[in-house]
């Protein structure tokens, strides 16, 4: 009798399963990395920076008066 060579699928769709999982786990710890920092900030300061914000808002209508 010839040998029936094994079938690797299931392990093949595991692994890539497992693989990808962990991946996404990794990307989610380092997504709010850049939140984490111990500067403090004060409302006068944060007030300057929202002065300069230009409003990019499309309302045509109320410009056109």
């Amino acid at each position: 009798m010839a040998e029936q060579e094994k079938d690797n699928t299931w392990a093949v769709v595991i692994g890539v399963t497992v693989v990808a999982i962990a991946g996404v786990l990794w990307l989610k710890a380092d997504e709010t990395k850049h939140l984490k920092y111990s500067a403090q900030t004060d409302i006068s300061s944060e007030a300057q920076t929202l002065a300069k914000h230009k409003d990019f808002n499309n309302d045509v209508l109320s410009q056109a008066k």
